[in-house]
């Protein structure tokens, strides 16, 4: 008999009941790291520049150091190696990741996170950072149009002020 059970019967398949509920936590944990990491600064200060204020190449203290490659300014004078300028493989990865445990776990996936990732390349689209989103046409045929920055693969959807997704609607009944 289950704990808190009266009449003896399993609760665990009740209404506010979520199978694989341990999957969706990890999904949207995934994601959050994903849009983390692709919305970190394509630059960095070296450590030591920051710690004594020293430029590099002319630059003023206050300015950030532009990494080539994971190798720094400061790569020839023995300081320890700098991470990537970017966090976009991390980004990636935890992108991948998400969409591997949805198909393992046969999940669907919600549009709203679909379309917030790159279907070509899974890089996590944050407008103005990884992703460029224009708004073209006119009244009747608008669509917003969003560019993948890493690949430059671009998604349209057209805009439709009466068109409700059906994950959105009120009587789809998802468990919030």
């Amino acid at each position: 008999m289950a704990r808190g059970s009266k009449d003896g019967k399993d609760r665990g398949r009740g209404a506010g009941c979520l199978p694989n509920r341990e999957a969706f936590e990890r999904m949207n944990f995934l994601l959050q790291s994903a849009q983390f990491y692709a919305s970190l600064p394509t630059t960095t200060t070296t450590p030591a520049a920051v710690a004594t204020g020293a430029t590099a190449k002319g630059k003023e203290p206050d300015e950030p150091l532009a990494l080539d490659n994971g190798r720094s300014d400061s790569s020839s004078s023995g300081a320890p190696p700098q991470a990537p300028a970017t966090m976009l493989p991390l980004a990636r990865f935890y992108a991948k990741e998400m969409r591997l445990v949805s198909r393992k776990s046969v999940l669907r996936m919600s549009p709203h996170v679909k379309r917030s990732i790159c279907k070509v390349c899974l890089t996590p689209l944050v407008p103005g950072i990884s992703s460029t989103t224009r708004v073209k046409g006119q009244k009747r045929s608008r669509r917003v149009i969003t560019t993948c920055n890493y690949c430059q693969a671009q998604t349209r959807l057209f805009v439709n002020d009466d068109h409700v997704l059906f994950v959105d609607r009120p009587e789809h009944g998802t468990i919030s």
